[in-house]
């Protein structure tokens, strides 16, 4: 499970209500609203009680809901997601572990594996950037949908669908919006290999040094923790002076009931990064449980405007790296032949 918060969701909008109706699996083009339909399912979800001594990662693989090819130019806005039933009907938000979108045809900035365009979990539902930003996207990109369900009740869910529609500006759209691209930050990356780690009982601190290749702003930030997770942030990796702090609301048991986002850029151009200088991410946990916490994760997502959009890293297909990244999805055939859903338009 990796960065399941939407890079676009420090400057959400709320979601939009959806009329009831009976859900098409597919992908169609809506022209008229700015919108690309992605509908997948049905999904049988059964019951799924916590296992003593087995993570819920291990327990859930992430599965491949939709594979297509993006159908127009112009700019990536954000997402409108909903779990819904073989009526159109919203479910519970909570069947819903996490959706991750990849972009195969675009890499990370700092690794060179395919990036994570767009994912939530429980929240954001909607998650909409202002039209004058967006991650810029042209026809042909390989786009893949996973999807990780978690049924915790004790009644089986027949016939569950996630309907996510991916928001975006014209390349005609006048001003032209700023090119925006998601970054995101972890303490513990080891792509091909799992991101997560323990932490005994106590408050504990774990941290990595980040080193931005590009020079640019961040613009907005937000923080992926599990339960008993209290804070994560950014410091200058020279001064030690403290960037961005992103709080976690914990309830009572420790669990993470919200982790605002901060929006960097809202009386000026955001937070200036530096190319080749070092920064520090810290992600601090106080587990006051009496076992140690399995399969954790400290995570800085962020909206990433560059000096120079063209000097970002190109992909290379067949970098080491990038291929054990999709194999953890099992999505390396979709390189040889993308298994496209056709996209229709109405």
């Amino acid at each position: 499970m990796r960065a399941l918060i939407s890079f676009l969701a420090p400057l959400l909008v709320a979601a939009t209500t959806v009329a009831a109706q009976t859900p098409r699996p597919g992908v169609t083009l809506d022209r008229k609203h700015h919108r690309v339909v992605v509908i997948a399912g049905p999904f049988n979800l059964e019951p799924m009680p916590p296992m003593e001594g087995m993570s819920m990662d291990a327990m859930m693989p992430d599965t491949l809901a939709q594979a297509f090819s993006w159908p127009v130019q112009g700019w990536f806005r954000g997402f409108e997601s909903e779990v819904i039933d073989s009526l159109g009907r919203p479910l519970r938000r909570d069947l819903l572990h996490h959706f991750t979108l990849i972009n195969l045809d675009r890499r990370t900035l700092f690794d060179p594996v395919a990036e994570r365009i767009a994912a939530a979990g429980l929240t954001p539902a909607a998650a909409v950037a202002p039209a004058s930003v967006g991650a810029p996207l042209s026809p042909g990109q390989r786009l893949a949908l996973y999807i990780m369900w978690h049924n915790g009740g004790t009644t089986p869910q027949h016939g569950v669908y996630l309907r996510v529609n991916l928001v975006w500006a014209p390349d005609n759209q006048q001003p032209r919006p700023l090119s925006t691209f998601p970054v995101n930050l972890d303490v513990n990356a080891h792509y091909g290999q799992s991101n997560t780690y323990d932490v005994p009982p106590g408050r504990h601190d774990k941290s990595a040094i980040i080193t931005f290749p590009l020079s640019g702003w961040l613009l907005a930030a937000g923080g992926h923790l599990h339960d008993y997770g209290e804070a994560v942030r950014l410091e200058d990796g020279t001064s030690g002076s403290v960037l961005v702090h992103v709080h976690a609301v914990v309830g009572d048991s420790g669990e993470i009931k919200d982790l605002p986002f901060r929006i960097l850029a809202a009386w000026d151009r955001g937070l200036r990064i530096e190319a080749g200088h070092p920064y520090r991410i810290v992600a601090t946990y106080n587990n006051t449980s009496k076992d140690t916490l399995r399969d954790v994760m400290g995570e800085i997502m962020g909206l990433f405007v560059p000096d120079h959009p063209e000097r970002w890293p190109t992909v290379n297909y067949g970098d080491s790296l990038y291929l054990a990244d999709l194999n953890g999805y099992h999505a390396v055939d979709l390189l040889k032949a993308l298994k496209s859903t056709p996209v229709a338009e109405h």
